[in-house]
């Protein structure tokens, strides 16, 4: 897998630990031909018993990786994320036996014996850097450079890159941001007004 991309995506950012919003909980193949636009998917699973992949661990609200032609191809029903990495666009809504009920329908169709991926999200410490490290790294563009208003006091001169910035509060109460450049990059694309957003507000404006 690419360590980064060069536009605003989620899944672009730098591929590290800090970055990382989620963790696997389990990997399922798929019973039978899952058509477009269904929200729910039959697996293969025996537990001896009832058969519910409940009781390995899918559960409500985590995340779902389809991967239609093996790990290193994302698609089916997640169109952005990276699993054990960054959230994709689609969850668990419910559990029902060996079947489960998606939020969002498939926009491709599914093969019997394809891999699909439950992450669950990692939950950090209120306060701790890395709860707002995946928020606080953003994409600066020459042009985001060049905005009269795309910064905030005291954050200095910017690369062209991923950039994580960091609130510092000093005991006067004075503010700081302390940013450092991930990864420079010469020809980053932004398109997405909002992705230089941080945890703290916008530093960035413009694409």
């Amino acid at each position: 897998m690419p360590l980064w991309g060069n536009t605003d995506a989620g899944n672009q950012k730098p591929k590290s630990p800090y970055q990382r919003q989620v963790r696997e909980v389990v990997q399922l193949t798929t019973a039978n031909v899952t058509n477009v636009a269904q929200t729910t998917i039959t697996f293969v699973y025996n537990d001896g018993a009832g058969n519910n992949v409940a009781n390995i661990g899918v559960a409500a609200g985590q995340y779902v990786y389809i991967y239609p032609n093996g790990p290193a191809s994302v698609g089916g029903t997640a169109g952005n994320g990276y699993p054990a990495m960054f959230s994709s666009n689609n969850t668990v809504a419910s559990v029902s036996g060996n079947n489960v009920i998606l939020t969002n329908p498939t926009f491709n169709q599914l093969a019997a014996g394809v891999m699909v991926e439950f992450d669950k999200s990692i939950s950090y410490q209120a306060g701790e850097m890395l709860s707002t490290y995946n928020r606080d790294t953003i994409l600066i563009t020459p042009t985001r450079i060049a905005n009269a208003n795309n910064t905030v006091a005291n954050t200095g001169n910017f690369t062209t890159g991923w950039v994580h910035i960091q609130k510092k509060t000093n005991n006067d109460g004075t503010v700081r941001y302390l940013k450092e450049t991930l990864v420079a990059l010469a020809n980053p694309v932004a398109s997405n007004t909002i992705s230089g957003n941080t945890s703290f507000g916008q530093i960035a404006s413009g694409v």
